[in-house]
Order: C-alpha cells, then structure tokens, then sequence
C-alpha cells in the first residue's frame, strides 16, 4: 500500500459478522488511507442476528464506518439488500457462480435416499438430520441417506462419506430423491442452487435466506420437517429452475462493472 508502484486500486475484502468484520476492518482503513478504493464483501448467514443483538448506537457505528471509509458493500442477494439495507445503509447484491457442469442431463434418481451436503460443523444440522431419517425410516423401510462431512455413523442405512470429490458430489445430487438443508443459517448455500440445477428437489429449514423460491421450506420442528419430507418423497416433482442469475458470465460482468465504477468514480 506504501509502494506508488505497487498500489492496488480496488482492496476486495470478504467478511463474516463479528470479530471478522472488526479484523477486516483494519484492512479497509489501511486501504483508505494509502487512497483506494475498498469492497467489503458479506458472506455471512448471520450478519442480520448479529446486529440484531446490538444497540441502535453501535449499529449506527458501524454504518458510519462504512461511510467514513467510502466503502463499497455488496451482499449475495437482494433478500440480504431488505435485511440489511436499514443497518448498512447502500447495497450492491451480486450472486454467487454457480458451475455450468450441474445440470439435469445427468439425472438418474433413486428412491427414497436423502442427501446432506455439508462440513462436520453443528451449523450444518447432521444431527438433527438424523432425527428426520429415523422419523421416516418408519413410513419408508427402504428409506437411505448420505451425509458428507462426518465420518461416521451408528446405522448402516446412513451413510458417513466425509470428505467427497467434486465427481462423486456430482453423482449424489444427480442420484438422490431430496437434498435436506437443515442449516441454523447460511449466506448463500451454493448446494441448495447446485442441487436444483441438478434436478434434485430442495427442502431447507424456515429460517435461511437467500434461497430460489423453488426451495420447498420445513421447520424449525421435526414434525414439520418430516411432513415436508415426506410430501417431497411421496410426490417427487420435475424441478425447473432458470439459474440465469447465477450464470458465471453474468456474475463475473457484475464484478466487472461494479471495480470499473469504483476505478472510474
């Protein structure tokens, strides 16, 4: 940032709530005083709760802060934009890509097999997934379900594969009858897109935002969960989903603008 010759114009910082904003922060003011330009992007599925739970003071603060610093605040939809906006002030919604190779060409769905697509992280609810699985294993005996992330599991008819490679990521979502996302939040779950580009129907919990409106949505109770479950089993339907907005292209030409206007203002 000291070097003229060396300088960027535009700093690009990625950001979750809390202590990653107040870390991230000493970037932005740094890139501020050397004279560029500075993008905070928000990634986090919390930001929202995290204000929430601050008074009207602080959260003035930092919505000044980004005034102060001239930054340039993008979130991942526009259903972040309505819950944010009142606190942040100025948002710019630019989606996550989405990787042309998911499609429904591939598709070849097998009955009664659940999918959770996610890191071992008590966030990504694999526990309460369970609790679903073995609620509908009483209605549907031939009920399967695979689950990424963990390692291990207690029952032979749910399948522990850790950590996948992105072919056999493919072959999951092309393979299985529902994707669950029992998520306690996300930004924006690339899976739940990259399942209904697959063809695989989505059920994800109430709460999360940032979802198509093909999603179907249960919760936050199991009886909920297993009702919607069971619907999205008993009556599998053909997902038609335009992932337009998610189109590389489309997602790389808002960046494009977007650097050019800070560059060009």
């Amino acid at each position: 940032l000291n070097d003229p010759t060396q300088r960027p114009d535009v700093v690009h910082l990625h950001t979750a709530a809390d202590w990653s904003w107040w870390r991230k922060r000493r970037f932005a003011l740094l890139a501020h005083a050397a004279g560029c330009k500075i993008v905070v992007h928000i990634h986090s599925g919390k930001f929202d709760q995290w204000l929430a739970r601050k008074s009207k003071k602080f959260k003035q603060s930092v919505k000044s802060g980004f005034r102060d610093l001239d930054v340039k605040v993008v979130v991942l939809s526009e259903d972040w934009v309505k819950l944010l906006k009142a606190d942040l002030g100025d948002l710019t919604a630019i989606s996550n890509p989405l990787n042309p190779k998911y499609s429904t060409i591939l598709r070849k769905n097998t009955e009664k097999h659940l999918l959770l697509l996610g890191r071992n992280d008590p966030v990504k609810g694999h526990r309460f997934a369970v609790e679903i699985a073995l609620q509908l294993k009483r209605k549907f005996p031939d009920l399967v379900m695979t689950m990424t992330g963990v390692e291990e599991s207690e029952f032979d008819w749910i399948l522990a594969r850790g950590w996948v490679t992105e072919s056999e990521k493919m072959r999951l979502l092309s393979t299985a009858s529902v994707l669950l996302l029992p998520s306690k939040y996300e930004g924006q779950p690339m899976v739940a897109i990259e399942s209904l580009a697959s063809g695989l129907p989505v059920v994800a919990d109430s709460r999360l935002h940032s979802l198509p409106k093909e999603v179907s949505f249960a919760g936050p109770d199991l009886e909920s969960w297993c009702r919607v479950v069971t619907d999205a089993l008993e009556h599998p339907q053909s997902i038609k989903f335009d992932s337009s907005e998610y189109d590389l292209e489309t997602v790389r030409s808002n960046w494009k603008n977007l650097y050019a206007s800070l560059i060009d203002s």
